[in-house]
């Protein structure tokens, strides 16, 4: 673990960890290894799960969307845990280093997470899933209450049955490697046209690598959303909860309808759209790290 001063030695002397702008362009980042961090593997029901750790204190499980990985954090982890906070991202399964499932699916990633926050010892945790990834949380929420303090819905989607029907199989898995790269170049291509507007050319390379890492299962997260009845959990969730919506995010208006739905819980708007948390990080953490601190005393059973 690098503390300071050795961070500001290794940038003085032009070998920094950290991604850096030459002139108008960002040189490669690291996809391994983040300064400050911990790393582990826990035993999960459907293989081993990779998590990253940052910090001491109250635990901060947060949680992915698809196709992404424990990196779509990469930038929050430290500011969560400078916080005081023990900062936790887990890859889901056939996500980032964890295994694939043998049947993925919203239920599986819930189960997944109880796993994680199980062996670690490190429950009740608050509970942040960003886009899909808070289907995943809100499971946990419902079906594991001993386990979640809070829950933070950043972005998540609230597909009436209609629309859950409409977006099956909207997301077609091309396996093949193109001879020229080019299905590398096609999906940046994509990725630059459909993604958040915010995105920097680094979070693209990020997102486009982790996509290709994931193999054969690259698709399966986003795949099982629209499978999922995320409105039949809500009801059932007793935990605080804070539902976050992003402003220029194309599912903005399901925030509302999820507190239309729970008036008891608290909620907060962004600026940008879901990429807030990747390229705006200063502004996603002064929404979050509030509400965290609400809960910042841990248990005795921690």
């Amino acid at each position: 673990m690098l503390d300071n001063q050795t961070r500001d030695f290794i940038v003085e002397e032009g070998r920094s960890l950290l991604p850096k702008k030459l002139g108008d362009a960002m040189t490669l980042p690291i996809m391994t290894a983040l300064p400050r961090e911990r790393r582990g593997y826990v035993d999960g029901p459907d293989g081993q799960l990779h998590y990253r750790s940052f910090g001491e204190g109250v635990p901060v499980l947060l949680v992915h969307q698809a196709p992404w990985s424990s990196l779509q954090f990469r930038h929050v982890l430290p500011i969560i845990a400078d916080a005081g906070f023990r900062a936790i991202a887990i890859d889901l399964p056939a996500h980032g280093m964890s295994d694939p499932p043998m049947q993925p699916g919203i239920e599986c990633y819930a189960a997944n997470l109880a796993a994680l926050l199980k062996a670690l010892g490190v429950g009740p945790a608050i509970v942040l899933g960003h886009r899909g990834g808070g289907l995943a949380a809100g499971r946990l929420a419902a079906e594991h209450p001993e386990l979640v303090k809070a829950l933070i819905l950043d972005n998540a989607p609230f597909y009436t049955e209609e629309e859950r029907a409409s977006r099956i199989g909207k997301f077609p898995d091309n396996q093949a490697i193109s001879p020229d790269g080019s299905h590398i170049t096609d999906r940046w291509a994509w990725v630059r046209e459909k993604g958040d507007p915010d995105w920097s050319d680094e979070t693209i390379h990020i997102s486009v690598l982790t996509y290709f890492l994931h193999g054969p299962w690259k698709e399966h997260g986003h795949s099982v959303i629209p499978l999922y009845d995320f409105r039949a959990d809500v009801p059932r969730i007793s935990c605080p909860t804070l539902v976050i919506a992003s402003r220029t995010d194309p599912i903005y208006p399901w925030g509302k309808q999820i507190v239309k739905t729970r008036s008891d819980w608290a909620y907060a708007e962004l600026a940008g759209g879901a990429g807030m948390v990747l390229d705006r990080a200063a502004e996603w953490s002064a929404v979050v790290l509030p509400y965290l601190r609400q809960f910042s005393v841990s248990d005795s059973s921690d």
